[in-house]
């Protein structure tokens, strides 16, 4: 007996619902607030272009979530060393942990699995960690966590991180990754890449994030600042590990 996948699933379901489709994909997406698109417990996941506020969104989610409901953080990264670590918790608050291991990931937690980490690639898909990753997910409504993965596109995270998501940011994709992007996930980053081009001005498309909700199949944008605590010189080391983890990384 063959098994459906999911990709053949999602292309029977748009020709037995074109018309819905079409209309929910087509229509011009409403302006909400950031506070009302965070699911939680639930999974999200942040897509764009390089040094275009993904972690910076990340970030700003953790601080929204800690100031309204008392929420702590966990910003995962693994594999940096101790300097490394220390480097990056003094520069966040206290209620916010460096981890590098997921056994440590808080309860009643914002965690943030940034795309550094690399931990969450599609290569180990089969992998033990990626096991535990998928596991970890299935039972973050228990342990009451909101996790946020940071990537690209999602053709570098594990298939089943995507399936898992609740909500997707696009933070200015491009049209390669609109070109190259998952199929059944490429007509949603196209229209993510047709709303930020026509943005005025680099400052006002960095503020905007487009969003699909998954549970009720709208479309949103909301315009985010960025947390108390996020500064240049942050972005820049988050760059650094970034680099560092891909070269690592590269085959």
């Amino acid at each position: 007996m063959s098994t459906i996948s999911w990709s053949d699933k999602i292309k029977k379901w748009r020709r037995n619902h074109e018309d819905d489709y079409a209309k929910a994909l087509l229509s011009p997406p409403a302006k909400v607030t950031m506070a009302s698109q965070i699911p939680f417990p639930g999974v999200i996941l942040i897509m764009g272009k390089r040094r275009w506020g993904k972690t910076g969104l990340a970030h700003k989610i953790a601080e929204d979530a800690h100031n309204r409901k008392g929420l702590v953080a966990a910003l995962h990264l693994p594999g940096i060393t101790a300097d490394i670590r220390k480097q990056v918790q003094k520069r966040v608050p206290p209620w916010m942990t460096v981890v590098s291991h997921r056994k440590d990931w808080p309860q009643k937690a914002v965690i943030i699995y940034d795309e550094a980490a690399q931990s969450a690639h599609a290569r180990r898909s089969q992998s033990g960690d990626a096991v535990e990753l998928d596991n970890l997910i299935s039972i973050s409504g228990q342990r009451e966590q909101t996790i946020v993965f940071i990537s690209h596109h999602s053709r570098k995270l594990d298939l089943n991180i995507v399936h898992e998501v609740d909500r997707i940011f696009w933070k200015s994709p491009t049209y390669a990754h609109a070109m190259f992007e998952r199929d059944e996930l490429s007509d949603f980053t196209y229209r993510a890449y047709e709303f930020f081009k026509r943005i005025n001005g680099d400052v006002n498309k960095k503020k905007a994030t487009y969003c699909v909700d998954f549970h009720n199949f709208t479309f949103t944008y909301f315009v985010n600042g960025l947390a108390t605590w996020w500064s240049d010189d942050l972005s820049k080391v988050f760059e650094r590990i970034s680099t560092a983890m891909d070269r690592k990384n590269t085959p």
